[in-house]
């Protein structure tokens, strides 16, 4: 069973603003040429990541389950509705599984992710302290994750380098989410991306944090960074906690499945070390299911 634990609904103009829009465009133009072309590009304009219902719907045709939600980040310039995701989970609720997106600093980001679960059925939560331009480790915000802890539901970060010019990378790396694995460990969390360009802090975090994971969108377009951190992962004996996930409208699922079938190219011929194809395709197919119980 492919599950794919990691996709968006958003679109220019309605849910991101212009400059969002072209610095996305830049971003895609960059993966596609270092990836050899394993990118989703429907277009190579403003609407370079616009991901519709239909659109999203058709790639989802790949999986068995679909992850989706939004991002609600002001600060840098988009917000899609929980409503919008909860519909179209609605819509498909054999293959598609929606969570939410709520920014902390909202004042009453509590009762958001009260309606969230109670009201709209969405099953998990998206953060991205350098999208929403907050600081992980305010305990300000514990009551927040206390909340989502007694809810039972996952939460995954973006923790990592990304495109928008207002993003604030300095909350970014893995190892700012320490304080809360260790103060909330019922809490499931998985980080986005292997937390790149900051793999080895996401790898060290993972090991130690029994309810954290990763998953590995968004990095097969640099496959020097991906095979790096791939052994660096199966050194730290951590490969069972990577999960698959495309990121989409980045790539879809099959082109993440592609880029992790072919992450020791970079290497052949040489005596550097691989990854096995057992790892890989655990990671396909069943890492999900610790992470994610409730999917069974």
């Amino acid at each position: 069973m492919i599950v794919d634990v990691h996709s968006h609904i958003m679109w220019y103009p309605d849910h991101v603003g212009e400059q969002w829009a072209r610095e996305a465009l830049a971003s895609k133009l960059v993966k596609l040429k270092f990836s050899g072309g394993l990118a989703h590009a429907a277009s190579l304009d403003l609407h370079s990541y616009d991901s519709t219902p239909e659109t999203h719907w058709a790639a989802a045709q790949q999986t068995d389950k679909t992850i989706v939600f939004g991002l609600q980040a002001k600060a840098t310039g988009t917000w899609v509705p929980n409503e919008l995701i909860a519909d179209y989970a609605r819509q498909h609720p054999d293959k598609i599984v929606g969570w939410a997106s709520i920014d902390p600093n909202e004042p009453e980001a509590i009762d958001q992710l009260d309606h969230a679960v109670n009201v709209l059925g969405l099953r998990g939560l998206k953060l991205g302290p350098a999208y929403q331009h907050f600081d992980p480790t305010d305990r300000r915000h514990w009551p927040f994750f206390a909340a989502a802890q007694r809810h039972g539901i996952p939460i995954i970060w973006h923790q990592g380098t990304t495109f928008p010019s207002r993003a604030k990378l300095r909350w970014s790396t893995a190892l700012w989410l320490e304080d809360i694995a260790l103060d909330f460990p019922d809490l499931r969390m998985i980080v986005a991306h292997l937390g790149h360009p900051w793999e080895e802090d996401l790898v060290a975090l993972i090991r130690k944090a029994p309810n954290m994971y990763a998953d590995i969108s968004a990095v097969h377009y640099r496959p020097w960074r991906y095979w790096q951190a791939m052994v660096t992962a199966m050194e730290y004996g951590v490969t069972h906690k990577l999960l698959l996930a495309s990121d989409f409208p980045s790539a879809t699922i099959d082109n993440v499945i592609a880029g992790l079938r072919n992450v020791n190219a970079i290497v052949e011929g040489t005596r550097l070390p691989t990854i096995p194809s057992e790892i890989q395709e655990r990671i396909i197919h069943e890492n999900w299911k610790d992470a994610l119980p409730e999917l069974l």
